[in-house]
């Protein structure tokens, strides 16, 4: 098995960090400018979507995967995203980071 000794280890997360610092700056006639965000490639239907496809949202785990689960099951159709708020351990800031990847 290949390891690298501490320092070497420290030196690579540098070297990275630096590798990635320069991938996401543009030096242009502008001057820099930062990356643009990530945009959001996937969306899900919550009413039909699987826990996996769940758990592929932000702040998701398996436990909130199957309390939506839960939720959609006893609700259905959820009409609104908003009424994800109703489960148990989604609050409004994660609400936010995931409705982004709602299909309408």
């Amino acid at each position: 098995m290949f390891r690298l000794r501490h320092s070497d280890q420290r030196t690579l997360a540098i070297v990275l960090a630096i590798f990635a610092s320069l991938l996401c700056w543009n030096l242009g006639a502008g001057g820099r400018e930062v990356c643009e965000p990530k945009q959001y490639r996937f969306r899900i239907d919550i009413n039909t979507a699987t826990a996996g496809e769940l758990r592929t949202l932000p702040g998701i785990g398996p436990k909130l995967a199957e309390g939506i689960i839960q939720y959609r099951d006893e609700n259905a159709p959820i009409e609104d995203f908003s009424e994800i708020l109703n489960v148990r351990g989604i609050g409004p800031k994660r609400y936010d980071a995931m409705e982004p990847y709602f299909r309408e």
